[in-house]
């Protein structure tokens, strides 16, 4: 049997302990303003000496809240995702909050589970870059409790009344590809993505558009689809130096698509920048550490977590307001892989 001295202490004996009030010791672990500043100090030592962990359960049937809320990506792992993580579980962590991560690797069935999961936990709130061809009722078990959720990267455009924080994808890569050719490039493709999701969509809008505004024809043979990764990158760049004549430059869909691109053009003896043009979106460290360093438009991973845990913050607070949907304007960062001017 388990002796009284193993056991956790009480708020009633912490109480005892100190002098005060069941009530005043509850109300100073709650942060309350009705409770002095140096009585919170002194009830929040004796709890760290005594070993007290709050009963979550306890306080969430209390308050209504389970400070749970999960976080779902496709690939943690990628710098993108990771800055963002870190920006979102800082934000919500001040507050207390327990941060769940679901990595669904593109698979909507992986996000299926973790909904389930979050439903079933009570979380407070989702934030999420949904796989392809996902529909809103996906997010069913969550809505249904009228539980927030805020779009990242990614959203469905037809669930209008979510909040979301996403970078503008159509003019990131008019600009990325509108670098090339005021360099005098006219034999362009762009490297990686799959279709599905408004992030590939966006962005293949504004190559496309942009090649329009130069006046260059579009054909589907354009685009080399593959997912955003360096290995499948690398691949892909391979079967377009292969083309007869190969293109002058690759707008790649993002920096890990672009350093595949750049290892794949070394293998067959061709230079980054000098021989052919390479732009891509993300601006990662990494991009200005590769060689040549890379010319990239700026995703702001950790402006969008930041914001995204901000939001539902807020939401959480005032759920009538008006959804939010925040688009984070594009910044061209010139480097070396773009190359000089062509002839």
């Amino acid at each position: 049997m388990t002796s009284n001295k193993s056991r956790r202490p009480t708020q009633r004996q912490i109480a005892q302990r100190l002098g005060l009030s069941p009530a005043t010791v509850s109300l100073a672990l709650r942060d309350s303003p009705m409770i002095a500043a140096e009585t919170r100090a002194l009830v929040c030592e004796a709890m760290r000496e005594a070993g007290y962990v709050p009963n979550a359960v306890a306080a969430s049937l209390r308050t209504g809240r389970s400070k749970i809320v999960g976080v779902s990506f496709h690939n943690i792992a990628h710098q993108f995702f990771a800055e963002m993580l870190i920006a979102i579980e800082k934000r919500l962590t001040e507050g207390g909050t327990a941060v769940l991560i679901n990595n669904h690797d593109e698979n909507p069935e992986s996000l299926v589970r973790f909904v389930e999961t979050l439903a079933a936990y009570g979380a407070d709130g989702l934030i999420v870059s949904p796989p392809p061809h996902v529909t809103v009722e996906v997010l069913a078990p969550l809505r249904r409790r009228g539980v927030p959720i805020v779009y990242v990267s990614r959203h469905i455009r037809t669930d209008a009344g979510a909040d979301r924080v996403i970078n503008a994808d159509h003019a990131a890569m008019r600009a990325a590809t509108g670098r090339l050719l005021a360099l005098g490039h006219r034999r362009l493709v762009l490297v990686g993505g799959d279709p599905g999701t408004t992030v590939a969509e966006d962005r293949l809008s504004g190559f496309r558009a942009e090649l329009t505004a130069a006046g260059l024809p579009w054909s589907d043979d354009l685009w080399l689809r593959c997912r955003p990764r360096l290995v499948e990158g690398a691949a892909a760049a391979l079967r377009a130096l292969d083309r007869d004549p190969p293109p002058t430059g690759m707008v790649c869909f993002n920096d890990l698509v672009a350093f595949g691109v750049m290892n794949a053009m070394r293998s067959r003896g061709c230079e980054p920048g000098r021989d052919i043009g390479v732009v891509a979106l993300g601006g990662t460290e990494e991009g200005a550490a590769f060689h040549p360093s890379l010319t990239t438009v700026l995703d702001n991973p950790g402006k969008i977590g930041r914001l995204a845990a901000e939001i539902l913050a807020a939401r959480m607070k005032t759920p009538e307001a008006a959804p939010r949907h925040v688009i984070l304007d594009p910044k061209l960062l010139v480097r070396e892989s773009c190359g000089a001017r062509r002839a």
